[in-house]
C-alpha cells in the first residue's frame, strides 16, 4: 500500500450549464425543512482500499521432506507456532485511520459542494423562469379603457412574493465561489474553517427572508385566484428545466438552508481528529452554526406552520374565508358535537387556528382527499368551560364554547350574528385538558389583540379630533375688520379711517 493517500480532486461546477435537476425537486419537499440531498457518487470502491493480503506457498511452512496436509486436515500446534513467529503484520493501523478520516472529510465536503450546486441552480430557476418575466411584465403591461393586457402582478406584489430573494442569490453565489476556490487546492491537511467563517455574516439574509415568508405564501395563494397570474404560473410550470418543481416548492427551499449547513458543518467537525490542523477552527464553526440554527429555529418552525395552513386551505372546499398571513395552526383533532337528546355525537375534524375554529369533514375525491367545510367559530371574546357529565346529557369529557358572535370574513368583512353555543365531546380527559388549554390561549391572545387595537383606534380618533379643533379655532384666524384697537383700516378708495372702537361716544 502506498504511503501517500490518494489525491482527491473534486469536480468543479460548470458556470455555463447546471444539470442536477433531480436534487432540486428533492429540495422542494413541503413535508420537511431538513431537505436531504442525494449523496454524490464516491470515487472509491465500496469499503476500504484492499490491504496487502496474507498469502504464501503453503508448502514452505513445513520442514524439508514433509507433505502439506490434505484439504480439511488440521495444522499441528508446532506448525501454528511457526506461522505466528513469522509475524506477517505489514498493516499500518495509523495510516489506515488517517486515510479513513481523510475519506470521511472528503465525502462530507463533496456532499456540501454538490448540495450548493443544486441549491444555487434552484435559485437561478426561480429568477429565470419566474422573477425576471414577472418584473418585465410589470414594467411593460398596463390597463386602460382600450382593453390592453392586464398586468400579471404589481411591483409591490412581486416584493411581497419574493422578499429579499435577490440578496439570497448573491450570497449563495459568493458562497459557492469561495468553496470552489478552496476545493481547487484540496488535500488531506487542507483547512476549510476559514471559508465557513466568511459565510456567517452573509447568512443574516435568511432572517429577513423568513420574516417575509408568511406574506410570500399568502400572496402566492391570493394571486393564484387571479386569472392572469394563474395563467402565467400554469405556463411557467411547464418549463422543462423545472422537472415537476413549482414556484411554491422552490420558494420553500431557502427556509432549510441554515439547517443544512448546521448538519454538514457539525458532521465535518465531528469526523476531524484533534491532530488535524483544522480541528480547532471547525469546532468554532460548529458552535457558531449551531447557535445560528438555534436562533433561527422558531422562524423555520413558523414557516413550517404557514405551509401546513396553506395545505389545509388548498384542501378546503366551500370555505368562505381565505388564507391570512397571521393565521397559524394550533391544534387539530377529531371531536364530536353533542346534540341535545342524542347519545351519538356528530364526528367531525376540527382545526384550531390562531383566530378561529374550523369544522370540516374529510372525503375522498378520486386520488385526492378534500376537506368539506362545515362551519367555523370566531373565538374573539368567546367563553369556554368544561362540562360535567350531568350538564352534557350523561356524556363525559365535554366542553362548551359560547362564541360572542358568528360571521364570515369574506373579503375581510365580518357579518355579525347572534351568539352560538357548541358542546364538543373529546375522547379522553387528556384530550379535554389539551383542547381547553389551547382554546384559552387562543382566546386570550385574540382578546388582548382586540383590546390593543381598540386603544390604538381611540388614540387615533382623539388625535384627529384634537387636530380638527385646533385648525378650526377662531383665535387662529385673521378676520377682516377685527384688528386690535388703534389700528386703522384702508378703504377701497385709499382713504384711512379709525376703527369703530376708537370713535367718540355720543
Amino acid at each position: 500500500m502506498d504511503d501517500q493517500p490518494p489525491s482527491s480532486p473534486i469536480p468543479r461546477r460548470s458556470t455555463s450549464t447546471r444539470n442536477n435537476h433531480q436534487s432540486i425537486i428533492s429540495l422542494g419537499s413541503v413535508s420537511s425543512r431538513n431537505s436531504s440531498y442525494a449523496d454524490s457518487g464516491s470515487r472509491y470502491p465500496s469499503g476500504m482500499t484492499n490491504l496487502t493480503a496474507f498469502s504464501s506457498d503453503s508448502a514452505s511452512f513445513f520442514p524439508s521432506g514433509a507433505q502439506p496436509p490434505r484439504t480439511g486436515q488440521q495444522l499441528s500446534e508446532d506448525q501454528f507456532d511457526i506461522i505466528n513467529s513469522l509475524d506477517y503484520d505489514d498493516v499500518d493501523d495509523g495510516l489506515i485511520d488517517h486515510e479513513l478520516v481523510h475519506r470521511n472529510r472528503e465525502a462530507l465536503v463533496q456532499k456540501l459542494f454538490t448540495s450548493e450546486q443544486a441549491y444555487l441552480e434552484s435559485l437561478d430557476l426561480v429568477v429565470d423562469v419566474f422573477l425576471k418575466p414577472l418584473r418585465k411584465d410589470s414594467k411593460s403591461s398596463g390597463f386602460n379603457f382600450l382593453g390592453m393586457k392586464k398586468m400579471v402582478c404589481t411591483e409591490r406584489e412581486i416584493r411581497w412574493l419574493f422578499g429579499n430573494f435577490d440578496d439570497i442569490l448573491n450570497v449563495q453565489r459568493e458562497i459557492l465561489k469561495s468553496l470552489e476556490q478552496r476545493l481547487c487546492i484540496w488535500g488531506p491537511t487542507q483547512i476549510i474553517s476559514d471559508v465557513f467563517q466568511s459565510w456567517f455574516p452573509m447568512l443574516d439574509v435568511y432572517h429577513a427572508y423568513l420574516d417575509n415568508y408568511a406574506l410570500a405564501v399568502t400572496t402566492y395563494e391570493r394571486l393564484t385566484r387571479y386569472q392572469p397570474f394563474k395563467k402565467f404560473i400554469d405556463n411557467a410550470h411547464k418549463h422543462a428545466s423545472l422537472r415537476g418543481a413549482t414556484l411554491l416548492s422552490l420558494l420553500q427551499i431557502p427556509a432549510g438552508c441554515v439547517n443544512r449547513y448546521a448538519q454538514l458543518v457539525t458532521k465535518l467537525a465531528d469526523v476531524t481528529t484533534p491532530m488535524h490542523p483544522d480541528y480547532a477552527g471547525l469546532q468554532q464553526c460548529k458552535q457558531k452554526i449551531q447557535a445560528l440554527e438555534e436562533e433561527i429555529r422558531h422562524k423555520v418552525n413558523d414557516a413550517d406552520n404557514v405551509d401546513q395552513v396553506l395545505m389545509i386551505h388548498q384542501a378546503l372546499v366551500g370555505a368562505p374565508f381565505g388564507v391570512k398571513a397571521q393565521r397559524r395552526l394550533v391544534l387539530q383533532g377529531e371531536l364530536a358535537r353533542v346534540v341535545a337528546g342524542s347519545r351519538s355525537g356528530e364526528e367531525r375534524t376540527y382545526f384550531l387556528f390562531s383566530d378561529l375554529l374550523a369544522i370540516v369533514r374529510p372525503k375522498q375525491e378520486g386520488n385526492r382527499t378534500v376537506l368539506q367545510y362545515k362551519g367555523h367559530l370566531n373565538l374573539e371574546r368567546a367563553r369556554i368551560r368544561a362540562l360535567s357529565a350531568d350538564e352534557a346529557g350523561g356524556q363525559d369529557h365535554c366542553l362548551e364554547i359560547v362564541s360572542s358572535f358568528q360571521g364570515v370574513d369574506t373579503l375581510n368583512t365580518t357579518y355579525m350574528g347572534a351568539p352560538t353555543t357548541h358542546v364538543l365531546r373529546t375522547n379522553s380527559k387528556e384530550d379535554l385538558d389539551k383542547w381547553l388549554k389551547h382554546l384559552e390561549i387562543v382566546i386570550h391572545r385574540l382578546d388582548r389583540a382586540a383590546k390593543a387595537k381598540n386603544i390604538a383606534a381611540s388614540r387615533k380618533l382623539a388625535q384627529t379630533r384634537s387636530t380638527a379643533a385646533t385648525s378650526s379655532d377662531p383665535s387662529s384666524l385673521r378676520r377682516l375688520g377685527t384688528s386690535s384697537s388703534g389700528h386703522s383700516t384702508t378703504s377701497s378708495h385709499g382713504t384711512s379711517r379709525k376703527s369703530s372702537s376708537s370713535l367718540p361716544r355720543t
